[in-house]
């Protein structure tokens, strides 16, 4: 297959090529200059005249949409705020633009969301839930309206990725907690009681890959179907790093200092991969104990 990836390289990305690369032709659309990393994988920067890159979507099987500013490395400024919602929107915008002047369009399209679309509950909730009323929600909204918007005419089968809080040891959540907690300086955050929607890194590549070869469509929730709360996350993984945890700090010290990102922290995203675990997709890491073993080791 043809796979075009957008935002490819990023770890999440990385991932997915090292797993589909020995075996398919892959497109990276980035903002780095043409390179050819293999004899099936390109770099094509796609920031210059559309009309340029625009053919090497052309016959495409697959195109991946994983383009969007980080939510956690700077500061919620509304300056900030705006650039998260821009470098999503804008970046369907573009891939659409460039697919309106291609003969041959993919059979499927992945567009990244995130499970922040639901609003924060301890009650269980899955992909026929509405959405929340927050930042974070009100950025995933907008984030699918416009998929569903610029995409739905393009393809005969849309898939929304409501990825949650991946782990990896490398990057994102998990690779900023191991200090603290190998120094004694993991905390339980708020009451602990919040839940945290987490999935591992090679669960995320795994279910994508099984998309691919599925007829299913519309927003599919990326999460273990075996989340724990922010207690039981800290105790695990503390206990992974053969370390305890001791230390709490009440939600109102988090809201303090970190205002509206406190969000990210406090949220109780309960949330169930309903769709998933209503096909033959299994699970590679369905434990956080099993998860956290494999990433730590």
């Amino acid at each position: 297959m043809k796979i075009v990836i957008a935002g490819g390289t990023g770890n999440l990305g990385k991932n997915l090529i090292s797993v589909l690369g020995e075996n398919h032709e892959i497109i990276i659309l980035s903002r780095s200059n043409n390179q050819t990393l293999s004899k099936n994988i390109k770099i094509v920067n796609y920031s210059v005249d559309i009309k340029n890159w625009c053919n090497y979507l052309n016959d495409s099987d697959v195109i991946i949409n994983l383009v969007g500013e980080s939510i956690a490395n700077k500061w919620w400024t509304k300056k900030q705020k705006q650039i998260i919602l821009n470098s999503r929107l804008n970046a369907i915008q573009r891939i659409s633009n460039a697919l309106k002047l291609v003969k041959h369009k993919p059979k499927i399209i992945m567009n990244a969301s995130a499970v922040g679309y639901y609003s924060s509950s301890s009650s269980i909730v899955d992909e026929s839930d509405g959405p929340g009323n927050d930042f974070l929600s009100d950025v995933c909204i907008q984030w699918e309206e416009k998929a569903n918007e610029q995409f739905s005419s393009q393809t005969s089968q849309l898939i929304l990725l409501r990825i949650g809080i991946v782990l990896d040891s490398n990057s994102g959540m998990l690779s900023k907690l191991i200090t603290p907690f190998k120094l004694f300086m993991g905390a339980i955050i708020g009451n602990g009681k919040q839940f945290i929607p987490w999935i591992h890194i090679n669960d995320v590549t795994g279910i994508i890959c099984y998309l691919m070869k599925s007829k299913i469509q519309g927003p599919v929730n990326l999460v273990s179907p075996k989340i724990d709360n922010n207690l039981n996350f800290s105790k695990k993984l503390a206990k992974a790093l053969n370390r305890f945890v001791f230390l709490k700090i009440p939600s109102f010290i988090i809201k303090l200092f970190l205002g509206q990102m406190s969000t990210m922290l406090l949220k109780n995203s309960n949330i169930n991969p309903k769709v998933l675990l209503g096909s033959n997709y299994k699970f590679k890491f369905e434990n956080l104990e099993d998860a956290l073993n494999d990433l730590l080791s």
